[in-house]
């Protein structure tokens, strides 16, 4: 066996590895962090993690063609100006306005939030592609993964509330906000499945999916017990 492939497998073996590494304990120690007294120094991290996250995604993508780049430019654009027009009227998601942990706006937005839409898209197709049977059409595929965000969103929620990532004039969100989500959901999965397709393969996508979702259901079960937030306040 020629020494340039060996090299070639251990190098992407070690950068697997490396990956989940960085996804788990990067989750595990913001978990871990805020549920402890430095809650306001772990909020200034994320959109470091953020950062971290989706640059691993990518960095694991193959093939890594120009259909990845039109994808992120595409979801980056469909999501962020989806929120514009949300926060600016109240149309989409309904009223709510954005605090400042995700670091620079412009229109009253985060710039990062687009970002945050084109990763969780990402995750939810290619999830979704490994574990839809190949033979289901691609339309209840597309449906599938559109709806994994909005299931994601029900966690997401009641954190970014209390943590002051975003607040809602009526105080909860409205069922207009899922609805907004599966509707932004469709347009960026369409995106996705047109770039990129269902011959993609990252084999960090469903870890990150899973990290995020374990991390939001620990904080909502720690808020619930009054120790996230006894610690914090």
């Amino acid at each position: 066996m020629n020494s340039a492939f060996i090299q070639n497998v251990m190098g992407g073996t070690a950068k697997l590895r490396i990956s989940r590494f960085l996804i788990s304990s990067s989750y595990v120690a913001g978990l871990i962090g805020m549920a402890g007294p430095y809650l306001a120094l772990f909020l200034l991290l994320t959109p470091f993690n953020l950062l971290l996250s989706f640059g691993i995604l990518l960095w694991n993508h193959y093939p890594r063609n120009a259909g990845l780049w039109y994808y992120v430019a595409g979801a980056w654009a469909v999501g962020y100006f989806s929120e514009v027009a949300g926060v600016s009227t109240g149309m989409i998601f309904g009223e709510y306005a954005y605090g400042d942990i995700f670091g620079w706006k412009i229109l009253e937005t985060p710039l990062l939030i687009g970002i945050n839409w084109a990763m969780l898209v990402y995750v939810a197709c290619e999830t979704t592609t490994r574990i839809v049977p190949g033979r289901w059409p691609l339309l209840l595929k597309w449906s599938i993964a559109s709806l994994l965000p909005v299931l994601l969103d029900l966690l997401i929620e009641p954190v970014a509330i209390l943590t002051g990532m975003w607040h809602w004039y009526g105080k909860m969100p409205p069922l207009q906000n899922y609805l907004g989500w599966y509707a932004v959901s469709l347009l960026i999965s369409a995106l996705y499945f047109r770039f990129i397709g269902q011959a993609n393969r990252n084999p960090v996508a469903a870890l990150l999916l899973l990290m995020q979702l374990l991390f939001f259901l620990g904080m909502n079960l720690m808020s619930t017990n009054r120790f996230f937030f006894s610690c914090a306040f």
